[in-house]
C-alpha cells in the first residue's frame, strides 16, 4: 500500500455489510498483529474466528467507522477503496456479539469483564456507555491525525445514542495519550499480568507496559 496519498484524500464514514471484507483484511493486516491482548496471550498468538467474528458483528449495529482511501477511479465501487483506518464501538453491555468458542477468546473477554468491573468506581458517567473497543490505523498512514478523526466519528455515534459517556480501554500507550488530548479521564488501569483464571493462572505473558487504561468522557 503507497504512503504517498495526502490525509486529504482520505474519506471517513460509517461501515455497512457491504464493507465486510475491507473490515476483515483491516483488522487482520494492522490491527490484531499489534494488539497486546494478542501478543501477550501465553498460549498462542492466533487471532481466533470468533474474537474476529465478534469484531465484525458491530457492522449490523452501524457502529464501525472505516478510513478509506478516495479513489475516483473506483467510481461507484467506492467499497473497494483500500482501508487505511478503523474504529469499533458500541453498547459496554453489548460488548460480546457473537458465541464464544475458543479458551483464547474466552479469557481475552474474562479479562476484559474484570477491567470493566474495575473501572466502575472511578466512573462518573452511568452504566452502560458507548465503549470504544478496537482503534487501528495502517503503518504506512500513521502521523496523519487518522487515528483522531476516527476516535471523532466514534464520538460522534455516541452522542446520537442515548449513552451518557463515551468510554475506551486503551491497550496502547499511544492510544492512551490520543484520547486524554481529547480530553477523556483515565478512572483506572490493570496490568495484564494481575490477572488469573478461575483456576488461578496466569493468562498473559509478562510484555512491557502491557495494560489497559481505561478512560472515560462524558457527553
Amino acid at each position: 500500500m503507497s504512503s504517498s496519498n495526502k490525509a486529504s484524500s482520505i474519506v471517513y464514514s460509517v461501515a455497512t455489510r457491504r464493507n465486510r471484507d475491507a473490515a476483515r483484511k483491516a483488522l487482520t493486516e494492522f490491527f490484531y498483529p499489534e494488539e497486546p491482548l494478542t501478543l501477550a496471550y501465553r498460549y498462542g498468538r492466533e487471532v481466533t474466528v470468533d474474537d474476529l467474528e465478534n469484531s465484525l458483528a458491530f457492522l449490523d449495529q452501524g457502529t464501525v467507522t472505516l478510513a478509506t482511501l478516495n479513489d475516483p477511479e473506483l467510481g461507484s465501487n467506492a467499497a473497494a477503496a483500500p482501508v487505511v483506518g478503523i474504529a469499533i464501538g458500541g453498547p459496554s453491555h453489548a460488548a460480546l456479539q457473537v458465541t464464544v468458542e475458543t479458551q483464547k477468546f474466552t479469557d481475552v473477554m474474562a479479562f476484559l469483564k474484570m477491567v470493566s468491573d474495575r473501572s466502575l468506581p472511578g466512573a462518573r458517567g452511568s452504566r452502560p456507555c458507548y465503549n470504544l473497543h478496537c482503534l487501528a490505523v495502517h503503518p504506512a498512514f500513521r502521523g496523519r491525525s487518522i487515528a483522531r478523526r476516527l476516535v471523532q466519528e466514534q464520538l460522534l455515534l455516541a452522542k446520537s445514542a442515548t449513552f451518557d459517556a463515551f468510554t475506551a480501554d486503551a491497550t496502547a500507550s499511544a492510544s492512551a495519550q490520543l484520547l486524554r488530548q481529547l480530553g477523556m479521564q483515565e478512572i483506572s488501569r490493570m496490568r495484564f499480568d494481575q490477572y488469573r483464571n478461575e483456576r488461578g493462572e496466569p493468562v498473559f505473558d509478562t510484555i512491557p507496559d502491557a495494560e489497559v487504561i481505561t478512560l472515560e468522557q462524558l457527553l
